[in-house]
């Protein structure tokens, strides 16, 4: 959507446009280059949702003949970079204008025509200077107060000559500053094809020259490169110069040669074009965005170090820091309490942080039927084991773990914990609905001896807690805590009801309704399954940005709808019969209905994972389900949470999916709790995490 488009001069910049296409920025510039010596045109795509500043980024070089533009027009990139918080940065091939030498009667040469080289041949030498220009002086005009993208946290792409630039300049690299390279029809030896030794005579002054530039000699000399991890390219196998200017064979057995890890698709039917390119960018986009992500936690460490030293407490008890919620919705209050040590079977914790969510919130405004008083909320958190109980086994002290309401005994009798179908162990429901410990006793008590009720087996709003053994998801060492704690209740929940509850398919469409950090979740995991068509749905319009970028195509204001039209009226006219998959966030017992009734007649499955206040009933006409809809919930996502919980954490390790941009509040210190209440209803908060 093209919004708008001017022309101002900022500094040396000029700003040539700026449009707004998909939840994002799209800049295109020019300035005067030291390096080439002439004015230069780049084009700079910044989704609204990336990070304030140190933008990641994925650098994309083009090929012969073209400029930034031809990747504008024709990649179809904005999406997925949205959807990965991926900023784009498109330059032209080479230096252009009056001055600048070129080739008239050859488009293998000259402008347009720069192969990324540094010349050294006059006239050449003096414009022609592309590779230093994209490795040192782009990336330091793009690190200003306007686009503020990472100098660190940057991958590259390219297609036919760019595919030779991406690689060669990665490969020269051996992957220090650039987390992942990729590319389409890539020249991959140009010392032995014409359109490379003709460009190298002409730039450097022999083909010999060249070879400091050609990607299939650069993996001999420097590979394997590992910290570059896997290269991906995509080959059309009905690509006119696959034989006489690309063999791309010839990389992929000097690959082999040095175990470079490589993808190569060859794909049957597809030609040299920009169609070739737009059908397969979104993998390209999602490959440099997994590196770098790996890459930027593998720069942080932890937020508690592995080797944390715990005081010796065992067996002793131990007075910390609690929020004390004493009556419905009056502010906790910090006080010192006493948490007891574990007991058989019991593990206590060190809890490191805890996110607010809105499932404490519906507890502490009294809407909880089982909600009990005196008691410390919290069940979204991330710890270490402080010390364990008789007969604990699964987790050791100094052992991190996400504390879970949702337990998993894994007894040979539990019908439950040995069924594929559910997540609702029983084991200790009846003791955990009564606020205690599963022997009937709590383990917390105020100064004065009064004892304070467990919180959904939980209570992570203190320093310490006490956890039964089937609660603790052991996870691994090296994923921060503070993030963690969100794999505690919202998150799975949302990523699960996706993926484990209602298994979205490939090609399919899929309403969400409210778009908190569950909803926001489910349309991250719908987005990642395939779904074709997903529908955000809010009364907030601030929130379709997120949604957007989290991979929504299509945005409703619910309030907004035109006169006579209801939400379902509206769905079912914009997918003719209904929407596969539909989602209640809201916990409204309207908005399940609606979901339901908007669900695809025939097979339409419709999620519950809102919590109703207590009291609510849910109806609907028999006519609905009749009709071949189907109705279900989810718990937690349905995911088994000691046994799943850390295969999410690893997958989230191994870059697979992003989280961090649901944590939009930190605060420090469990005092300061109660700022996560005010921050949470405010409107514009998905996660406020708190550090202890």
């Amino acid at each position: 959507t093209y919004c708008f488009v001017f022309y101002f001069k900022m500094a040396a910049r000029q700003i040539l446009s700026q449009r707004n296409v998909f939840a994002g920025t799209l800049t295109r510039f020019s300035f005067a280059s030291t390096t080439l010596n002439s004015e230069t045109t780049c084009s700079v795509y910044v989704p609204r949702a990336a990070a304030k500043d140190n933008i990641p980024a994925l650098y994309w070089l083009s090929g012969l003949t073209c400029n930034d533009m031809n990747f504008v027009e024709k990649a179809g990139a904005f999406q997925a970079a949205a959807q990965h918080r991926m900023a784009l940065v498109i330059p032209d091939t080479s230096p252009r204008g009056e001055n600048v030498p070129n080739v008239s009667d050859r488009y293998d040469l000259g402008q347009g025509a720069g192969f990324y080289v540094d010349a050294t041949e006059a006239p050449w030498s003096e414009h022609f200077n592309m590779r230093s220009f994209i490795t040192q002086e782009l990336p330091d005009v793009l690190a200003d107060e306007q686009f503020k993208i990472s100098k660190e946290l940057r991958s590259i792409s390219g297609h036919s000559m760019g595919g030779h630039g991406a690689l060669s300049i990665a490969l020269e690299d051996k992957g220090e500053t650039w987390a992942s390279v990729s590319a389409f029809s890539p020249i991959v030896a140009p010392t032995q094809v014409q359109w490379g030794k003709d460009a190298f005579e002409t730039y450097l002054g022999s083909v010999e020259a060249g070879k400091a530039y050609d990607a299939t000699e650069l993996v001999l000399a420097n590979g394997p490169c590992p910290e570059l991890g896997t290269i991906l390219i995509d080959q059309g196998m009905d690509d006119e110069f696959l034989n006489t200017q690309l063999k791309t064979n010839l990389f992929a057995d000097a690959c082999k040669q040095v175990g470079q890890q490589k993808q190569i698709n060859m794909r049957p039917g597809y030609d040299h074009s920009y169609y070739f390119i737009s059908t397969f960018i979104h993998e390209h986009v999602a490959h440099a965005a997994k590196a770098i992500r790996q890459r930027k936690r593998k720069s942080k460490s932890p937020f508690i170090s592995t080797s944390i030293s715990l005081p010796e407490t065992t067996g002793e008890i131990i007075q910390c820091k609690g929020m004390v919620a004493h009556k419905p919705k009056e502010p906790l209050v910090c006080e010192t309490i006493n948490v007891a040590p574990p007991k058989a079977g019991e593990v206590r914790v060190k809890v490191v942080a805890n996110a607010l969510c809105h499932t404490d919130v519906y507890t502490w405004e009294g809407s909880d039927p089982e909600g009990l008083f005196p008691c410390i909320l919290g069940h979204e958190a991330g710890a270490i084991v402080e010390s364990v109980g008789e007969g604990v086994t699964s987790v050791k002290p100094g052992d991190h773990v996400v504390p879970a309401y949702t337990p998993q005994c894994n007894q040979p009798e539990c019908i439950f914990c040995n069924s594929p179908k559910t997540n609702l162990c029983p084991s200790i429901r009846s003791t955990q609905g009564q606020g205690v410990m599963p022997d009937g006793t709590s383990r917390i008590s105020l100064q004065d001896g009064t004892a304070i009720n467990h919180f959904m087996g939980c209570s992570t709003m203190a320093e310490y807690a006490v956890l039964a053994e089937i609660s603790c998801a052991k996870i691994s060492k090296e994923a921060p805590l503070d993030k963690m704690s969100l794999f505690g209740c919202g998150l799975s929940t949302g990523l699960g009801a996706a993926w484990r509850t209602c298994k979205v398919s490939v090609g399919s469409s899929v309403a969400v309704f409210g778009l908190g950090a569950v909803g926001l979740s489910v349309i991250q995991a719908a987005k990642m399954s395939g779904a074709r068509r997903i529908f955000a749905i809010d009364v907030n319009p601030d929130k379709f940005a997120a949604a957007v970028a989290s991979g929504a195509t299509d945005c409703i204001d619910s309030l907004s709808l035109e006169e006579g039209e209801t939400i379902v009226s509206r769905l079912v006219k914009e997918t003719t019969w209904g929407v596969d998959y539909t989602f209640d966030c809201t916990g409204s017992t309207k908005v399940m209905r609606d979901a339901l009734e908007a669900a695809h007649r025939g097979w339409g499955e419709s999620c519950v994972i809102g919590v109703a206040a207590s009291g609510q009933e849910i109806s609907t006409r028999p006519f609905q389900l009749v009709t071949g809809r189907v109705w279900k919930g989810t718990a937690f996502g349905g995911w088994k949470s000691r046994s799943e919980v850390p295969i999410l954490v690893d997958r989230y390790l191994d870059g697979d999916f992003e989280i961090d941009q649901y944590v939009t509040h930190e605060f420090y210190g469990v005092e300061n709790t109660n700022l996560a209440f005010d921050a949470l209803h405010s409107g514009n908060c998905l996660r406020a995490v708190v550090i202890y």
